[in-house]
């Protein structure tokens, strides 16, 4: 009887299992709509990346090494 019970149990679990994958799946696609992917060319020809919001500017000042994202109101001030 017991082996049945540890079964059933271990049955459940594992069709359990991918129910998590897929919501965190189906979670994620919509928090990436929310960002966007800023990329600046230095002069040593690296190139840097950083991730704002979609209301964001990319602001990069170059000569002072200030890669940001800027705000809605102020912009790259």
């Amino acid at each position: 009887m017991l082996r049945i019970v540890i079964g059933v149990a271990r049955a459940v679990s594992l069709a359990a299992a991918p129910l998590p994958l897929d919501l965190s799946a189906s979670f994620a696609a919509p928090a990436k709509k929310r960002y966007k992917t800023c990329r600046h060319k230095k002069s040593n020809g690296r190139i840097k990346t950083r991730r704002c919001r979609k209301d964001q500017p990319c602001c990069s000042a170059e000569w002072m090494n200030y890669y940001t994202c800027g705000s809605k109101l102020l912009g790259c001030l």
